[in-house]
């Protein structure tokens, strides 16, 4: 019996991935999908990826199979039992398409990565025809997004499709335990059961060898965009005490914001500018546009400090793959955000500091601390390696032939 179950995890290695955004597009899940898929081949698995058309093509050593994207005319989208009723139409007919995919290719496990949602519920679709093990991941929220304010009826609809994505799961993937309690917690405990963690993960080889500029300045980034509940105030605030006592500091540091500004979620380089002047920082502020992921990991090893802000919203469940990123540079972190939150945790792990909304007086002493060289940082490096690629693929890895075996 032992040999049999050596031998079903040496042999059964293909595995369809249902990651919908893949590199090269620039999206969370394209950026992660295209740290993950490369390790998966080191370990021996076979992947067939099915992604949208529009993510262009994708140089890798594996097969990569294409399906539209939903689209709806604007007009009809505001018929909502019409909108999901054509959205329903739309998986059935693309689960009929990745069903032959699977067959032709023989794959023996399906795994959906999201975001898009649409990837856990046409896993769920395939597993029910297909009756082969099932992997759904859960990146954020789906239900439970506490950034999303929903009618009854359309809480419904998507609680009823939750449902149906976690009962048909073999196994159920969070990327932190406070997501996986705030989801789970309403499903029965034999569903439960079923839940594990894998985090987000870095990979050192994608990392640059940078000559750091000596500018006589500590140079603080935050990477990515500002929104209405998650904007950079408090920082300003924090920097803004500082120079009020020693007005000498405001030429010690220069804080760079990249990609920080968008207009798609409605925050512009006007709103940055303006709270910049109104904390007198104009002359520290560098608005940089968005860059490539590998031009991101340039300015994160160019820092001296790397800043992750999360909303204020207690019990918050996410953890942004940024902040993992972040770390796999080595520079210090300086987080604000809810004290219990994941990221907190995560950055204080690392050996780190974050700090919640409250404390904008700890947050100006720490940072006056860093920008003066008087604290210094040493990162948890074992706690760092848990999230290298190459240990959280291994989890992943492993969870398969549970899964397979079960």
């Amino acid at each position: 019996m032992k040999l049999l179950k050596n031998m079903s995890q040496n042999f059964r290695k293909k595995i369809l991935c249902l990651s919908f955004w893949t590199p090269p597009v620039v999206r969370p899940q394209s950026i992660l999908i295209g740290k993950m898929i490369p390790e998966w081949i080191k370990q021996g698995i076979e992947p067939v990826v099915v992604a949208y058309e529009k993510c262009g093509d994708w140089n890798i050593n594996a097969p990569v199979f294409k399906i539209p994207i939903f689209s709806i005319n604007r007009i009809l989208s505001r018929i909502p039992l019409l909108r999901e009723c054509l959205r329903f139409m739309y998986y059935k007919k693309i689960a009929k398409v990745i069903k032959e995919i699977a067959l032709r290719n023989q794959v023996e496990l399906i795994f959906s990565f999201s975001k898009p949602m649409d990837s856990n519920i046409i896993g769920a679709m395939l597993k029910k025809n297909l009756n082969i093990p099932f992997v759904s991941h859960f990146s954020d929220p789906w239900y439970d997004d506490p950034y999303k304010s929903l009618s009854k009826l359309r809480a419904k609809f998507i609680y009823l499709q939750e449902k149906f994505i976690i009962k048909n799961s073999d196994k159920v993937i969070f990327t932190n335990e406070v997501a996986k309690d705030l989801i789970m917690k309403k499903f029965p405990e034999s569903w439960i059961k079923k839940a594990d963690v894998i985090p987000h993960c870095y990979n050192l080889a994608d990392y640059p060898e940078v000559s750091e500029p000596n500018t006589g300045k500590f140079v603080i980034s935050y990477i990515g965009a500002f929104y209405k509940q998650r904007n950079p105030e408090l920082l300003f605030k924090a920097l803004k005490n500082i120079i009020s006592k020693q007005p000498d500091f405001i030429h010690k540091f220069k804080v760079e914001l990249i990609g920080a500004a968008n207009d798609y979620v409605g925050y512009k380089v006007g709103n940055i500018e303006g709270m910049a002047d109104l904390y007198g920082l104009k002359n520290n502020i560098e608005i940089i546009p968005p860059v490539s992921y590998e031009e991101s990991l340039k300015y994160m090893k160019l820092s001296d400090c790397l800043v992750v802000i999360d909303a204020d919203m207690p019990g918050s469940p996410f953890l942004p793959s940024k902040v993992v990123d972040y770390a796999g540079s080595g520079k210090a972190i300086l987080g604000i955000t809810p004290a219990s939150s994941p990221t907190a945790q995560f950055i204080k792990g690392l050996g780190c500091e974050s700090f919640n909304y409250d404390q904008v007086d700890e947050l100006a002493q720490y940072l006056e601390g860093l920008i003066s060289g008087q604290v210094k940082i040493q990162i948890n490096k074992e706690y760092l390696e848990q999230y290298d690629v190459r240990n959280t693929t291994s989890k992943l890895v492993k969870l398969f032939n549970e899964a397979l075996d079960n």
